[in-house]
């Protein structure tokens, strides 16, 4: 991630939670309950925000289980340590994830409204399963919207952003990578894509 792109989160950081219109409780629970979540497992939040996920991910995984948030926008990652600091089973890390070694291994990373902003998105992926997940762990690609309503929020906001594609073009893409993926949601509520190692 470039400083424009880092400058630009940090700047949207203030009023992110005000305007997250579509990251509802009840659809974040929804898109989690339908990803393979359990008890003590660790898990990775890339690009965490202010940490919309971070309770329900440290509750889902429980005291035993672990939970990583990592973002590059200090902005983010300062809302987020002030709601969620006081969770003991979460750490935050401030890194780009694209370009440093992330620590640690997990059972399932989270893509959350992140996947436009990947700028080498088949070599995240690929580093990602070599050195950061569990041998039977998966990536989860996930949106509290469809890919349209993405998109015109990116060309609203003229952020550096490439085109998101359908669940289902996503998944036939990240396929010819090399990996298995699976479409558990495509509507205009939900998007997610799981990927696991071919």
């Amino acid at each position: 991630m470039n400083q424009s792109e880092i400058d630009f989160f940090d700047a949207l950081a203030p009023d992110w939670d005000a305007n997250e219109v579509k990251s509802t409780p009840e659809r974040i629970k929804s898109i989690l309950n339908k990803l393979p979540l359990n008890k003590d497992q660790n898990v990775l939040d890339l690009g965490t925000g202010t940490g919309v996920l971070i309770p329900y991910l440290s509750e889902i995984v429980g005291l035993k289980g672990h939970v990583t948030g990592i973002d590059l926008s200090e902005g983010m990652l300062s809302l987020a340590k002030s709601k969620f600091g006081y969770l003991k089973n979460v750490e935050f890390l401030k890194l780009d994830f694209e370009e440093e070694v992330i620590p640690g291994m997990y059972d399932v990373v989270m893509l959350y409204s992140v996947y436009p902003h990947l700028h080498s998105p088949e070599m995240t992926i690929e580093w990602l399963f070599k050195f950061n997940i569990n041998p039977d762990g998966c990536i989860v690609i996930a949106f509290p919207s469809d890919e349209k309503f993405i998109n015109n929020i990116h060309h609203e906001r003229k952020s550096e952003s490439d085109h998101l594609p359908s669940p289902e073009v996503l998944a036939d893409m990240i396929q010819s990578w090399g990996y298995k993926t699976n479409v558990l949601a495509s509507s205009e509520e939900e998007y997610i894509v799981i990927v696991k190692r071919g």
